[in-house]
């Protein structure tokens, strides 16, 4: 019994299976492959159709090959085998069939399928890209990255919940990140191991699988009904790892039952651990840790429904939400500082006018003294010289001191004022203005590129649409046409063998009819002597005549036995009649042979 921790395990009445790589598994037990499959290789034909082309990958299971059709050549598929061993005591044609009404583009397309007394194989389409386990050797996922690849296959899950199975193996190599035009398109592969919803059948990796899930593995009896929540705990599991990584993900190094149970019990508590995620902090970062310790809880009743989840995974965006408030809030702090720059740069502006205006006025006060002490010089030749030169001077230093008290109580102002814009982290108005200029620049592009990033998505996902109703359509016509011909099939055979059993009865009253003439006919005595017929024959006298004479002569020897008559095909046989034989007379008394349509 092989249990690893990154191996797919499957039980099935005690008999345990891995393949896969493994990082770490249980010690002290031998690995015991399952038995021998003789599986098809490379150029054998599958299902008569499909020729496998080249080897695309293999485990303890089965293999995937690269197959092409032999009628359609350009036609290439993804095929998987089975050995059928695999699905002993399951409806494999039921599981396979309940795959293929999934249609969701976020899981894999289940598109033909067989089965033989040794394996089962199934044909998917073949993408192009990579597993979100090998992307995750290029480092962890951001929040923002997470929630584009985990939201569209929780939606995919969801669709096969509704369809009423249960993948059992979410993990990260059974993630692939498809590329269509250039954009990534995360898809939900590995539907071998896939069962109904409240089946006993238990498969999974024990790394990402739910408590309950790894005690049935272990072949324990569960302690918690088994559902399809053990997919919420696995999407959340491999959620954990893309975010923290290997190295910091509870469970990796884990080498027995015992130290996987303390990991899943750390993942219940503190998830996030102290260096996961060191950018997410504060309101962000608590709910982000409440919503694993719900998805992982022990308790399968506490773990939201996979639709549930898809709707919590906004919580991923919740960081990026936090980032955008604080850069509203600095713009906010920013309009705040420009206002308060216009103001001061305003009150300056006020101030250098006013000071302006007040040297002016002095100005033409000047003049009206001067003008007024020529006046009075005129006017009063009893002034001396010297009064007039010293009213002229008072009146100067009044004006001048007037003046300098006006520019330096402007200078102050403007001193103040750029000090408090300097306080403020801005040099001039020019420069905050052009960094608004080139914050709106840069707004306006991102919101373009995300215009056009949703314009994309909305077409792909309308093509996508389109093409699975038309997939969809085709299968819903080819299944009417053959329910069409099953029905017309089983009322052929019904009225076939209603001829059939018609026909045996007819048989059978003819047989019996003939029994009991021969009976009768070895019961009746034979007809007394009489005299020899002249040897010309009466006129009229037919072959009955004859045949009574001759019974005259000789006792009536029984008939042979006639053969059976020979099958005739309903639509051209005609309905047999019974034989008409004339009834035996009284015991002892010659048999009346019958009238001859003659009269003779």
């Amino acid at each position: 019994m092989v249990q690893a921790f990154a191996h797919t395990i499957v039980d099935d009445t005690r008999r345990t299976a891995a393949g896969g790589k493994a990082r770490s598994s249980f010690p002290g037990r031998a690995s015991t492959p399952p038995p021998s499959v003789p599986l098809p290789e490379i150029g054998d034909v599958v299902g008569g159709h499909y020729k496998l082309d080249s080897l695309l990958g293999q485990g303890m299971f089965g293999k995937v090959y690269v197959a092409q059709r032999l009628d359609v050549p350009e036609h290439r598929v993804a095929l998987k085998l089975l050995p059928r061993s695999l699905y002993v005591g399951r409806n494999v044609e039921r599981e396979l069939v309940m795959l293929a009404t999934v249609g969701h583009p976020n899981v894999v397309q289940l598109k033909d399928h067989g089965t033989t007394p040794d394996y089962v194989w199934l044909t998917m389409p073949v993408y192009h890209g990579q597993t979100l386990a090998e992307r995750l050797e290029q480092g962890t996922l951001s929040p923002r990255e997470a929630y584009e690849i985990f939201l569209p296959v929780a939606r995919g899950l969801e669709a096969l919940h509704a369809a009423g199975l249960r993948h059992q193996d979410v993990k990260p190599e059974n993630i692939y990140l498809a590329v269509f035009a250039g954009r990534v398109h995360p898809i939900l592969l590995d539907l071998g191991v896939a069962a109904e919803k409240d089946a006993t059948f238990v498969a999974g990796t024990a790394l990402f699988a739910a408590p309950e899930q790894v005690t049935v593995l272990a072949g324990l009896p569960a302690f918690q009904p088994l559902s399809e929540k053990m997919d919420t705990y696995g999407l959340a599991a491999t959620l954990l790892l893309a975010l923290c990584g290997p190295k910091r993900f509870p469970g990796e190094e884990a080498t027995d039952r015992s130290e996987l149970a303390e990991a899943q019990e750390v993942r219940t508590t503190a998830p996030l651990g102290p260096a996961t995620l060191p950018e997410v902090t504060g309101e962000a970062r608590d709910a982000l840790a409440d919503a694993f310790r719900r998805w992982l809880s022990h308790d399968p009743a506490d773990r939201p429904t996979m639709k549930e989840l898809a709707e919590q995974l906004e919580i991923l965006l919740e960081p990026e939400r936090e980032d955008e408030r604080r850069e509203e809030r600095r713009r906010e702090r920013q309009k705040d500082t420009i206002a308060r720059l216009r103001a001061g740069v305003g009150a300056m502006l006020l101030v250098g006018a006013a000071g302006a205006s007040i040297a002016y006025t002095r100005r033409e006060e000047l003049t009206l003294a001067t003008q007024l002490a020529a006046a009075r010089r005129q006017g009063e030749a009893s002034f001396t010289q010297l009064d007039t030169c010293a009213a002229s001077h008072r009146i100067a230093t009044k004006d001048a001191a007037d003046c300098q008290a006006a520019r330096d109580k402007a200078q102050a102002d403007f001193k103040r004022s750029l000090g408090e814009v300097m306080a403020s982290g801005s040099t001039s108005q020019a420069e905050h203005a052009r960094e608004v200029q080139r914050t709106s620049n840069r707004i306006k592009a991102l919101e373009d590129s995300l215009t056009a990033a949703r314009r994309a998505a909305d077409d792909d996902a309308k093509r996508v649409a389109a093409a699975s109703a038309r997939e969809r359509a085709e299968i819903t016509a080819e299944r009417d046409a053959a329910r069409t011909l099953l029905e017309r099939e089983k009322t052929e055979r019904a009225t076939a063998e209603a001829t059939r059993d018609a026909l045996k009865g007819e048989r059978n009253a003819c047989l019996e009819e003939r029994d009991a003439c021969r009976a009768a006919a070895k019961a009746t005595p034979p007809p007394a002597p009489r005299p020899a017929p002249s040897t010309s024959a009466a006129p009229g006298a037919g072959p009955v005549a004859s045949a009574a004479a001759a019974v005259t002569a000789e006792p009536a020897a029984p008939p042979p036995p006639s053969p059976p008559p020979a099958p005739v095909p309903p639509a051209t046989q005609p309905q047999q009649q019974p034989a008409q034989i004339a009834p035996p007379g009284p015991r002892g008394a010659p048999a009346q042979p019958a009238p001859d349509p003659q009269g003779s």
